[in-house]
């Protein structure tokens, strides 16, 4: 998965992502959240590539979990979407990127 990261993020940046995490706990609230939209900075992995970080400027960043769940990647109508689930912590991240 790393290496499909390495290939894919650099085309990304500069370019407008939207980003929406969903709450799948069982007590979660059920009620849509917005989804943000930013620039894509830049991105990194953390040290023990455990997280992907998403920057949208040089300090505010999402951290995307790599290794808890399943990370997929699909071609969209609008451009690209990643998700990633986090089953340890119930969550979904829901990343898409376009120009």
């Amino acid at each position: 998965m790393i290496n499909v990261l390495h290939q894919a993020l650099p085309a990304w940046v500069d370019k407008k992502m939207g980003i929406l995490i969903h709450d799948l706990a069982d007590d979660a609230e059920s009620h849509a959240r917005p989804i943000m939209e930013r620039h894509l900075a830049k991105w990194e992995f953390t040290e023990d590539k455990e997280h992907l970080r998403l920057y949208f400027n040089p300090c505010q960043f999402v951290a995307i979990p790599l290794l808890n769940g399943p990370v997929i990647f699909s071609e969209e109508d609008f451009g690209v979407l990643m998700v990633a689930r986090d089953n340890q912590g119930q969550l979904e991240y829901r990343v898409s990127f376009w120009s």
